[in-house]
């Protein structure tokens, strides 16, 4: 894959200020998330999208003035993702000087604001935000109703400008598996443990092992991210999905 003059940017922002070089499969990512506008990230665990997504974050937060919301099925995800890319800029000290508000759900840096929220069981918690970038972590955990009637409205004003980057691994056929596979005005960026291995994220005897010890449908979801049709369950992914949402145990 080649890349441009704008992601040879982002590339050496992340080298420079962070002393890493992206791995091939990040900078597919990055390079994605600087020319469209509707992105996904089906990768598989532990293989670095949460540092990927916080790099472009900080990128775009220090390059211009936007509002980035970070959404997750709960407090615990939002905010992991969140205290990443907080993290990496309270650990910088040029990337320091320039923020403006530190706290456990928002960071304001240069006139841009990150801001951390659990979308729960219904949404109605974060309703009346709008954004410039909307990232939607662990997606494969919220709602189709929330997303289409709650988070994407956010971005209602900003016409063709606003952005959307679902990151998550396969779960149920919900928006998700949509964004994956049908719907056109996303571009995927896919993730198998290979990819990690040969980048070096992974070892080959981290994946021996988790192939022993886990189920073909665990490994073939985490690791090969894959999204397994509902005929190889005997509980399908889409039937607990609707008792969850008819019987909700835990409300947000």
């Amino acid at each position: 894959m080649e890349f441009d003059e704008e992601d040879i940017l982002v590339f050496d922002f992340i080298k420079f200020w962070f002393n890493f070089k992206p791995y091939e499969y990040q900078r597919r990512f990055l390079s994605a998330c600087l020319h469209q506008n509707r992105v996904v990230g089906k990768w598989c665990r532990q293989s670095g999208k949460s540092q990927t997504v916080a790099w472009y974050s900080l990128f775009r937060a220090t390059t211009g003035k936007v509002t980035i919301l970070i959404f997750a099925p709960a407090q615990r995800q939002s905010k992991e993702l969140f205290e990443k890319i907080r993290s990496i800029a309270l650990d910088n000290p040029y990337l320091n000087s320039s923020i403006e508000k530190s706290t456990e759900t928002e960071l304001v840096i240069n006139g841009s604001r990150i801001i951390s929220l659990p979308v729960g069981h219904s949404g109605i918690n974060v309703k009346g935000y709008t954004a410039d970038i909307i990232i939607l972590e662990e997606c494969q955990g919220i709602k189709d109703m929330i997303v289409n009637t709650v988070i994407l409205p956010m971005i209602a004003s900003k016409k063709d400008a606003g952005q959307v980057i679902k990151i998550g691994t396969p779960e149920t056929r919900n928006h998700f598996y949509n964004s994956c596979f049908i719907d056109k005005d996303y571009t995927v960026i896919n993730v198998t443990w290979r990819d990690a291995v040969k980048a070096g994220q992974y070892t080959q005897k981290f994946i021996d092992e988790q192939r022993e010890k886990l189920l073909d449908i665990e490994f073939r979801t985490e690791y090969e991210v894959e999204f397994i049709d509902d005929e190889a369950s005997f509980f399908t992914p889409s039937l607990l999905q609707s008792c969850m949402e008819e019987y909700p145990l835990i409300t947000i």
